[in-house]
């Protein structure tokens, strides 16, 4: 194979990766925003004011039931004056993981980004942590445990 070919098989292999790794990530973080409802299954760490901006809260989440599936919320909070441009990310040991959109959040809402649900093994403690930007300003979520007592 010549080596203007395997330039070309390598341009082409690369670029197919890129898009579908960039059109994937796109449709699935846009979605990832919703309302929130906690229950008893919601396990949070304390909300955590986000550093600039007053007002604006942000706490990780562990949600799991008792059938040992669970998943990792970030959720934030404005109770500031005026709206602010959120994303962030999630990563856990048990792969409940997602990268958040960039989204605006008008004053006086919540909303939670959520990753995907994931079951637990048996008596694996499994940590995991979320990371909030507001308005460009990164603030890190302590690291929560959880685990499926069989």
């Amino acid at each position: 194979m010549g080596i203007r070919k395997f330039g070309r098989i390598a341009s082409f292999a690369a670029a197919t990766t890129a898009a579908v790794i960039m059109g994937s990530g796109q449709a699935f973080a846009a979605a990832n925003w919703q309302e929130v409802n906690t229950n008893s299954n919601w396990h949070c760490e304390k909300t955590r004011q986000h550093n600039p901006y007053s007002g604006v809260g942000f706490q990780g989440c562990i949600v799991q039931n008792s059938k040992g599936d669970a998943q990792v919320v970030l959720v934030v909070v404005n109770n500031g004056p005026k709206a602010v441009r959120i994303g962030g990310s999630i990563s856990s040991g048990f792969g409940s993981n997602v990268t958040c959109a960039a989204s605006v959040l008008n004053p006086g809402f919540q909303r939670g980004c959520f990753a995907p649900t994931k079951t637990l093994k048996c008596n694996v403690l499994y940590g995991a942590q979320v990371s909030v930007i507001i308005n460009d300003a990164i603030n890190n979520g302590e690291t929560m445990t959880t685990n499926r007592k069989c």
